[in-house]
Formats: C-alpha cells, sequence, structure tokens
C-alpha cells in the first residue's frame, strides 16, 4: 500500500530560530551540534523531495539527555531501499567506544545497515498511512526535549509530508510504524521506555539554569519544523 495521502510540496522551508541547516554527517559530534534541529525538520529531505525518490527519517526523541534514535530509509518507489539504524544514549558517552586513533568516537551513534526489500517497504509505508504520516496533521505540538515524542520527515516521489507526535496517556500505540522499525533496528540496544517525566515546569523546577539551558523545545508547523526555543 502506497502512501497515497501525501499531499503536494507546496510549502516553503520553515525557518528555524537556532542552528544551522543539516547537509549530513550526522554521525560527526560537532553536525549534531550544529544542525540538530535541521536534523529532525528533515530539511534535507525536503530539498531533496522530487518526483522518483523515496526517502523517510524517523527520530525517537527518549528524553534526549537519556537516548536519541534515528532511522533513515532511501531508495525508490516501489522498489528495494537501504536503512540506516542510529541510537545514542547519554551524549553518545559508551566507554567502550573510547579509541586513542578516533576520541570523537565515544561521542558518536552506534550504526546499522540492512536492505529491505520491495515487500518490506510497502509494509512500512502502510504502516506510516495507518499511523497518520500520510499527511501534515499535528501543528501546534509542543515536543519538549526532556520528554518522549516520534517525528516523521517523509518524502514519497516528489511529495513531503512532516509530523511529530507527543506521547498520550498510551504512550505511542497510535504509531503502527514503531514495531516494525525495531524489529528491522541491528544496533543491539534496547529501547529507553516511555514513562511519565511530568509537566515542564515540574522537571525543571529544581535544576540550575546551566541544566535547564540544555533543555529545548520543537514546535510543529503546518507541514514541519516551526520554531525551536
Amino acid at each position: 500500500m502506497r502512501l497515497a495521502q501525501f499531499v503536494p510540496l507546496v510549502f516553503s522551508p520553515l525557518l528555524l530560530a537556532v542552528g544551522c541547516t543539516y547537509q549530513g554527517n550526522i554521525d560527526k559530534p560537532y553536525t549534531q551540534k550544529a544542525t540538530w534541529f535541521s536534523y529532525v525538520g528533515g530539511d534535507d529531505i525536503r530539498e531533496r523531495c522530487v518526483p522518483g525518490v523515496t526517502e523517510y527519517r524517523l527520530v525517537y526523541n527518549a528524553v534526549y539527555d537519556e537516548q536519541i534514535r534515528s532511522y533513515e530509509i532511501k531508495g525508490q518507489p516501489g522498489g528495494s531501499a537501504e536503512m540506516v539504524s542510529r541510537v545514542q544514549e547519554g551524549h553518545g558517552l559508551r566507554g567502550s567506544k573510547i579509541s586513542l586513533s578516533d576520541p570523537l568516537a565515544q561521542f558518536g551513534w552506534e550504526k546499522s545497515i540492512k536492505r529491505l526489500s520491495a515487500a518490506e517497504v510497502s509494509e512500512l509505508e502502510g504502516l506510516l498511512k495507518v499511523s497518520g504520516a500520510g499527511e501534515p496533521h499535528t501543528k501546534g505540538n509542543r515536543l519538549r526535549s526532556d520528554d518522549f515524542y516520534w517525528v516523521s520527515a517523509l518524502c514519497y516521489d516528489g511529495a513531503f509530508v512532516y509530523n511529530g507526535w507527543k506521547k498520550t496517556s498510551e504512550g505511542f500505540e497510535h504509531l503502527a510504524f514503531i514495531p516494525f522499525l525495531l524489529k528491522h533496528d541491528e544496533t543491539g540496544i534496547d529501547v529507553n521506555p516511555v514513562r511519565d517525566v511530568g509537566t515542564k515546569n515540574a522537571a525543571r523546577m529544581h535544576q540550575s539554569k546551566a541544566e535547564q539551558r540544555k533543555h529545548f523545545d520543537l514546535e510543529v508547523g503546518d507541514n514541519g519544523l516551526l520554531t525551536a526555543f
């Protein structure tokens, strides 16, 4: 089942309040720091979105300081695709990855690459559609870095669609694509489970100003990220 509900690409790029435009190399720590908002917003996918291209990016923010996961699927409409899964925990500070030859490696991502068949890509697209990702409908959602959320930046055959979901009281049970992504994720790192972190004020009440400045909120616009603050 194809994402027939994808809307035409008629929106101009949305301006983020901070950060630079993502142009690749999210695996590099300095790239992540400078372009994270643009990466989550799928600015590069929007720019590349033309007929004949299938490119999906889904990001799970499981409390930014604790775990973030990224899934990128690239191919052609109706065909197979490459799926890259990435996981970073605790700002990527994983002692087992410390290397004298590459001291910055410890700040990177655990990554796996897998080839999806045309049937598997079609299955994912059906799950995205069931989840409501085929059309932009999450405008106004505020996404907290110190909470849990999913975003999707999707290009299918020239149509770009963006959504950002906050957790509900049931978690993310309404997002049917999650089990598929986790099934094909070969990083070997368990998902940080959803929990109640409280309201923003309650969560940040006892933090210092320096700690509070580490957090950021994103707002979903008509068909992309509107602001980051």
